[in-house]
C-alpha cells in the first residue's frame, strides 16, 4: 500500500468472511519505501526490499525479519554478501527455504537487471550471490523471480525482444 508517497506493509484480518481495516504492520515500516516481499514456507522469515535506508549499501537493499511471539523482529540489512552499492530487489524464497532468488543490476551478471541466487548455509550464514546463467538471464532486464513449489520451475519477467510486449512472463526448468 502506498501512503504519503511511501510504500509500506499493511495487514487486514478477516473475521466471519468480512475483512477488517488495513493497519500498518508494527516494526516493519520505515521513513523510506518497503515492498517486494517473500515469506518462507513456514511463515516465520520475511525478506523484503527497503529503499532509501540509512544502513543500506545501495539505493535498495534486501532486509530480513523473523516472526517471534506473533510479532516481526526489527528488520536487519542482509549484509554485504547479498547487498551492494547497486539495487537488490524482488526476493523470492525457494520452497525449501534454502535459497533466495532476487533481481539486481550489480556487475557480474549478463545484462542490465539479472536474476541472482544466494543460498542459506547450514551455519546460518548466506553464501556468495551468483547470477543465473544465460538460460535465464539475457542482455536485457530479467526481474520478479518466483520458484514453483516443485523447486525446479522458475518463473520470471523479461523485456527481451523475442516477447510479445514490453515485459513478458518466462519459465525455465532446472535440468
Amino acid at each position: 500500500r502506498r501512503t504519503r508517497g511511501r510504500e509500506d506493509f499493511y495487514i487486514s484480518v478477516r473475521q466471519d468472511s468480512i475483512w477488517g481495516p488495513a493497519r500498518a504492520v508494527p516494526g516493519l515500516n520505515s521513513p523510506g519505501n518497503e515492498g517486494a516481499a517473500t515469506l518462507s514456507a513456514d511463515g516465520k522469515v520475511l525478506v523484503f526490499t527497503r529503499c532509501q535506508a540509512r544502513d543500506s549499501y545501495g539505493q535498495c537493499d534486501l532486509y530480513l525479519s523473523t516472526q517471534r511471539n506473533g510479532r516481526w523482529t526489527e528488520p536487519r540489512n542482509m549484509g554485504p554478501r547479498l547487498n551492494t552499492s547497486y539495487n537488490e530487489t524482488q526476493p523470492a524464497f525457494s520452497p525449501d527455504g534454502r535459497s533466495l532468488y532476487f533481481a539486481s543490476n550489480r556487475p557480474g551478471g549478463v545484462g542490465q537487471m539479472d536474476i541472482w541466487r544466494i543460498d542459506w548455509l547450514a551455519s546460518g550464514e548466506w553464501s556468495i550471490a551468483v547470477a543465473l546463467d544465460t538460460s535465464v538471464n539475457s542482455t536485457h532486464d530479467e526481474k520478479t523471480p518466483y520458484l514453483h513449489y516443485d523447486n525446479q520451475t522458475l518463473y520470471f519477467t523479461s523485456d527481451r525482444p523475442d516477447g510479445y510486449g514490453s515485459s513478458d512472463l518466462y519459465v525455465s526448468r532446472k535440468k
